[in-house]
C-alpha cells in the first residue's frame, strides 16, 4: 500500500486519485488518460490535414492553366503542419507517458 503525499493517507498503489484529499497521479499536473486523449487528438488533426491537402492539391491541379505540379505544391504547402501535429500526437502518445508520475492537488 502507497501513501498520500499531501493527507498520508494509505491507498492502493493503482489508484490515481486519493480518497481522502482528492489529490491526482499525473504528469505535470494531469492525469495520463488526458495527454493520451491530446495525442488522440493531434493525429485527428493531422489527418485531416492530410485530406484537406488531397483535395486542396486535386482542386488546384483541376483548373484549366494548372498542372498537377501546382496541386502537388499545394498539398506541399501543408506537410509541415501535418508533420508538426502527427509529431505532438505522437509524443503526447508515447513520450509523456513514461515520464514519472508524482501526486497534484
Amino acid at each position: 500500500m502507497a501513501q498520500c503525499p499531501h493527507c498520508m493517507t494509505e491507498i492502493h498503489d493503482d489508484a490515481s486519485i486519493c480518497p481522502s484529499c482528492g489529490a491526482m497521479r499525473g504528469v505535470w499536473g494531469h492525469p495520463i488518460g488526458n495527454w493520451l486523449r491530446a495525442g488522440n487528438f493531434m493525429f485527428g488533426i493531422a489527418a485531416f490535414l492530410v485530406v484537406l491537402g488531397i483535395a486542396l492539391g486535386g482542386w488546384v491541379s483541376s483548373g484549366y492553366a494548372t498542372t498537377w505540379f501546382d496541386g502537388l505544391i499545394a498539398f506541399l504547402f501543408l506537410v509541415p503542419f501535418m508533420l508538426l501535429f502527427a509529431a505532438l500526437g505522437f509524443a503526447l502518445r508515447s513520450i509523456i507517458p513514461r515520464l514519472p508520475q508524482h501526486w497534484y492537488r
